[in-house]
């Protein structure tokens, strides 16, 4: 059985070390390392094309998406929309099973609070305060997957 591909998605500056913990814990974990290869943009090797087309293309193609939202909306591009809400959008329209994190923080860009709320519509969300209360949830989460999708048995 192919593992599936796990999209982390963040603004990285915000999540920079979050985001590599969580791949490498599950990269290391005995049985989430069975079934899911995390996919970090930032260990893209240098490629010929643009920087938006590799990250929507591997979040197209993703069978998990990994949000991670906190206070930074990030980067902008002309039309106004982040980075990390472009590869919320594509991992929804191509059905992705998406998975979203929420860090308590003590307030938010504001427009980072109008895609929070639009993660509120979409998903049931967890909040977490820590490193160790988002590697928890996020493994509930990932055996929650296996066992809705009979990956994992019990009983």
């Amino acid at each position: 059985m192919a593992k599936q591909t796990l999209f982390i998605s963040s603004v990285q500056g915000e999540f920079q070390n979050e985001r590599r913990l969580i791949a490498e814990y599950i990269r290391h974990d005995a049985l989430l390392s069975m079934y899911f290869e995390p996919f970090l943009f930032e260990e893209l090797p240098a490629q010929d094309k643009s920087a938006q087309s590799a990250y929507l293309e591997q979040a197209a193609q993703s069978e998990i998406y990994l949000l991670l939202l906190g206070a930074q909306y990030g980067y902008q591009d002309a039309e106004g929309i982040s980075p990390t809400e472009r590869e919320y959008d594509t991992a929804t329209a191509h059905h992705a099973y998406r998975i979203a994190f929420i860090k308590s923080v003590p307030e938010r860009d504001e427009k980072e609070d109008a895609f929070k709320r639009k993660i509120d519509n979409d998903v049931i969300r967890n909040v977490f305060n820590s490193y160790e209360e988002l590697q928890s949830g996020v493994y509930a989460s990932l055996v929650e997957y296996m066992l809705s999708h009979q990956l994992l048995r019990h009983g």
